[in-house]
């Protein structure tokens, strides 16, 4: 019993340490010795922004003298800087402006500059934990849609990549624009194209003529004429979206819709349709008058039709895009035709 009686009032070297000066007697043991260090640490961290040499030198003893030191300042150090990043954010500059306006308040009493110094410690070393919950709630900006506008001339043709991988193959005088974003995947087509559609989040909507086609992936042959839209599946299906309704064309099916009407039929030689894509035209049994506006569309020198009679006669067979003089040629060797040549009008077609 003495024994204890002396013990309680002889308390041990380290336990008087504790109750120094330096470290107010409710920052004893754990965590909050720990916090005790940041505060010292924060301190000496604002006194060497403007620190003469023996300000230095103190410092270095301090740091020196405790390994636990060198590790406080490291936090603070470390706090500043990911602060410094963030400077400008809304969150932290309105923090920093309540910090300032209580360091303000407290210079009327030192009791109360330690609460403000560990504020001000606290407010360092949540610094990271700060600037992880801006990036965690501030969502990244959303990115700007893509849109392009790519067009061949008369004669021409190319492939143009879409950014999902899917390749459209657009053939003479045509115009395709793209827009890609927010879920979406659009092509506006004027003109003919054949389409290769991967696989997307989003659905290919394809606006040509002013009708609306819809698929999720395949290979389609689609064309604008003045007074209708054609479409031919090659592979996968493609929906037509018309009224509230919708009409699907699968593999091998090619339609046709003009005004209100919508036809579907299996072509008995594709190539009739999709022939163009290695420069051939094909015609069976097809009008004088559509064979030759097929011609015109790759030629900057057009083909005329003179008179009603010629442009109802019906011809077949297979022609290279290019080949419009050889077809000229066949038409006065096998038909009732004559033709002439001028400067202003080119090539005329009239009845003999």
């Amino acid at each position: 019993m003495p024994a204890r009686s002396a013990f309680r009032h002889a308390p041990p070297k380290s336990i008087r340490l504790r109750r120094s000066r330096a470290l107010p007697p409710r920052w004893r043991t754990g965590a909050i010795a720990d916090d005790a260090l940041l505060v010292e640490a924060a301190a000496w961290h604002a006194r060497l922004a403007r620190a003469d040499d023996a300000t230095r030198a103190a410092f270095a003893g301090w740091r020196a003298a405790r390994a636990d030191h060198a590790a406080a300042y490291a936090r603070v150090c470390a706090a500043h800087d990911h602060a410094a990043t963030l400077a400008e954010h809304d969150p932290l500059l309105a923090l920093r402006g309540a910090t300032l306006a209580r360091t303000a308040a407290a210079r009327r009493s030192r009791k109360r500059r330690w609460r403000v110094a560990a504020a001000g410690a606290l407010v360092l070393a949540g610094a990271p934990l700060a600037a992880f919950g801006i990036r965690a709630f501030s969502a990244p900006p959303a990115p700007p849609p893509y849109v392009q506008t790519f067009r061949t001339g008369i004669g021409q043709q190319t492939d143009v990549t879409l950014p999902d991988g899917s390749v459209v193959t657009l053939d003479t005088a045509s115009t395709l624009e793209v827009r890609f974003g927010a879920g979406a995947r659009a092509a506006k087509l004027d003109g003919q194209g054949w389409f290769r559609i991967t696989p997307g989040a989003a659905p290919f909507q394809i606006h040509a003529g002013g009708r609306d086609f819809t698929a999720r992936e395949g290979v389609f042959d689609v064309r604008t004429d003045a007074d209708r839209v054609r479409a031919f599946a090659a592979a996968g299906h493609l929906t037509l979206e018309s009224d509230g309704s919708s009409v699907a064309l699968a593999p091998g099916r090619l339609l046709a819709v003009r005004n209100a009407d919508v036809v579907i039929r299996t072509p008995e030689d594709p190539t009739n349709f999709t022939g163009w894509r290695t420069g051939l035209l094909q015609f069976d049994d097809t009008p004088l008058a559509e064979a030759v506006a097929e011609f015109n569309r790759y030629s900057r020198r057009p083909i005329r039709i003179a008179d009603g009679r010629v442009g109802a006669l019906r011809v077949s067979g297979a022609f290279r895009t290019t080949g419009a003089p050889a077809f000229v040629g066949a038409l006065t060797t096998g038909f009732p035709v004559r033709v002439q040549r001028d400067a202003r009008d080119g090539i005329v077609i009239a009845a003999r």
